[in-house]
């Protein structure tokens, strides 16, 4: 008996202890070695988000910061930079971070501004990019959405168990995870002083985006002819946290402005969650750009059917600060 237990034990083991070591070996998600610019992946963003804050921040002491989901890469934020610098009073000269997450829920933002209050980060200027249908919910526990650990209070440990059981699960990550040791390094497009998605936006924000009227647009679908309203999602722990996001706002004196951002699905939001967010942060800083409207009309304004492109965040930056001659339409 005892050796027929030991047997099984060892039929077990060996795999697990030969899959375990090939996930440290190979560090499909670049987590188990400490960040470096020379070595991270993008399937968690938060994660790279918040380790290049981490290695950056020492360096370049931010003080403004962009939050929000992958609709944020539609945003160049040496433009807003810019914008800051030239049209509002700062009492600092602007050091902007994208602090951007995959699916990024009000409560994750949330967290990333606990954590600057709690560190003494100043807050000088904030974008909220909410999306409508997706911001107003739990955070994700998945490995491309979960938080990172130093800013959800989750244990390292525990962080850490999520991202080997996904390995573990899946023969196909396993199978990748083997070849991409013998594949060159990837070229990452990051821009690892801003984390803006693109690494050329810092040399082309002064210059009006060209849409990439290329793309083929035949999958993107038809959308309703009707207005098409999101459900009410703005409940009383989502109202708590928006109303905890103001009163550090109001800490740091915050010259911030939520962007409701445009999708192709041109889902409005719902009106009483509008009605919430102009109600606790003033209806001058919340600017609506869900539903239908120029913007969304125009295919060739997404670059996919969830992302806006850079075209459309500069109409909106210069719809929000003025400053540019521009070719964006009137809202």
């Amino acid at each position: 008996m005892k050796k027929f237990l030991i047997n099984i034990l060892l039929i077990i083991g060996i795999p697990f202890v030969l899959i375990f070591s090939l996930y440290w070996i190979t560090d499909p998600f670049k987590i188990n070695k400490p960040f470096s610019l020379d070595y991270y992946s993008d399937v968690n963003r938060d994660y790279l988000s918040t380790e290049l804050f981490f290695l950056q921040n020492p360096k370049y002491h931010y003080n403004s910061f962009v939050f929000g989901s992958s609709r944020c890469s539609g945003i160049n934020t040496y433009t807003w930079k810019y914008l800051l610098n030239k049209n509002t009073h700062q009492k600092d000269t602007v050091s902007q971070f994208l602090f951007q997450a995959w699916s990024e829920t009000i409560g994750g933002i949330n967290q990333k501004i606990e954590y600057l209050d709690k560190n003494n980060i100043p807050v000088n200027n904030a974008l909220i990019l909410i999306d409508v249908v997706a911001a107003f919910r739990k955070n994700p526990v998945d490995v491309l959405g979960i938080k990172h650990y130093k800013l959800s209070g989750q244990s390292k440990i525990l962080y850490q168990k999520l991202f080997i059981q996904s390995y573990m699960s899946s023969p196909s990550e396993i199978l990748a995870s083997i070849k991409n040791m013998f594949k060159p390094k990837p070229i990452y497009q990051l821009d690892t002083v801003s984390n803006d998605w693109i690494k050329d936006n810092k040399y082309n924000f002064m210059t009006e985006p060209v849409r990439d009227s290329t793309l083929n647009k035949s999958k993107f679908g038809n959308r309703p002819l009707e207005k098409q309203f999101a459900k009410k999602t703005i409940t009383t722990e989502y109202f708590n946290i928006l109303k905890n996001i103001k009163n550090i706002f109001d800490k740091h004196q915050t010259n911030y402005k939520i962007i409701l951002t445009p999708t192709y699905d041109q889902i409005h939001i719902n009106n009483e969650d509008l009605k919430i967010l102009e109600q606790i942060f003033g209806a001058d800083n919340v600017f609506n750009f869900s539903g239908k409207n120029y913007i969304t009309e125009d295919k060739y304004n997404f670059m996919d059917i969830e992302h806006f492109d850079l075209i459309v965040g500069w109409w909106i930056l210069n719809k929000i600060y003025g400053d540019f001659q521009t070719h964006s339409p009137s809202f």
